[in-house]
């Protein structure tokens, strides 16, 4: 859907599809059980496009130059302050290429002996882990998204990297509570030594959009939507689907959306008043998906959510203004 539409095109097909569509959940990717419809990580993804960005030519200006030289100074091979390696580390990772060095002052700034002295410079911005160490989150963040993908030869370990995804969420980083959450809530045996606990997962994706992440809110409303007949990867679902009492068809184009009587993730009981808060939620930053979403329940209703054209009239034209704004719905 183009950006230069005309608007009573835009309109036609903007109401077309809320009125005849189904709940779009997972438009994004970002849903509850999304890995199973992608192979799984096996360390090697990064392999040809850092062969590739090796041999590009590695640009950068005098006063940025001057600065990663501060950093590399005051971080002092990781005895500076966790900051400063942090910072060290994303310059040697974005434009020397040298992932392991950086993934050494990754660990170094997320891995920090709790210090009894007041006000240390060294471990200023990180956070207490109650265990006797502190972490820098967002070295904590990096150094989890190293290991679950073992960009540039780096070691590859979803367990570790699932742990230093909760580091970072221990640290209140919000980018760390939500792989947390889609590592916890993708079926069971996707990432190995990481247990499946969708429950968990729910906290996570809520405690996340109340900090701000629309596409947590999102993804979170689409977990309280499938219900017990529908495939939880599945990317839309009517209320009668959900609560059985229509046949789920398979449309051209898309996967069987029926619960396979072999899938092992558990049923989240439906609760659509909590999903609608959700998507308002989302919807109210801007979040063009979830404005969508509104629309089409406003539009059937649902259990706990009584049909109104009013607000459905007021939802769909926020979808329109995202579409026309943005060109396209998830864009």
């Amino acid at each position: 859907m183009g950006s230069n539409q005309s608007t009573a095109g835009l309109k036609k097909q903007v109401d077309e599809n809320v009125n005849q569509t189904s709940n779009t959940l997972n438009g994004n990717g970002d849903d509850d059980g999304g890995s199973a419809l992608f192979p799984k990580p096996t360390g090697k993804e990064y392999d040809e496009i850092e062969k590739l960005a090796a041999s590009l030519p590695r640009v950068i200006d005098d006063q940025s130059r001057a600065e990663v030289d501060e950093y590399l100074r005051s971080c002092d091979g990781g005895k500076g302050p966790a900051v400063a390696c942090h910072a060290a580390a994303e310059y040697l990772s974005t434009f020397e290429r040298k992932h392991k060095e950086a993934v050494e002052l990754y660990k170094n700034a997320c891995y920090r002996t709790k210090s009894s002295k007041k006000n240390d410079r060294t471990t200023q911005g990180c956070e207490d882990m109650d265990d006797g160490t502190v972490g820098y989150a967002p070295s904590c963040f990096n150094l989890a998204r190293f290991l679950m993908t073992g960009k540039g030869g780096t070691h590859f370990s979803h367990r570790e990297g699932y742990e230093n995804f909760e580091r970072a969420c221990k640290a209140k980083h919000t980018g760390g509570c939500l792989f947390l959450a889609k590592m916890l809530a993708s079926p069971p045996g996707s990432f190995r030594g990481v247990t499946y606990d969708p429950m968990r997962a729910m906290e996570l994706y809520q405690f996340t959009c109340d900090e701000g992440d629309s596409v947590a809110c999102f993804t979170l409303a689409g977990m309280l939507l499938k219900g017990a007949h529908v495939d939880p990867s599945a990317d839309n679902v009517s209320p009668k689907e959900a609560r059985g009492e229509v046949e789920i068809t398979k449309r051209k184009g898309e996967i069987d959306r029926r619960r396979k009587l072999n899938d092992e993730r558990k049923i989240m009981p439906r609760d659509p008043p909590r999903a609608e808060r959700l998507f308002q939620k989302a919807c109210d930053r801007g979040h063009g998906p979830s404005c969508f979403n509104l629309a089409v329940m406003y539009n059937q209703g649902d259990d706990g959510v009584p049909v109104d054209l009013e607000k459905h009239e007021k939802y769909r034209k926020k979808t329109e203004e995202h579409v026309k704004m943005y060109g396209g719905l998830f864009n």
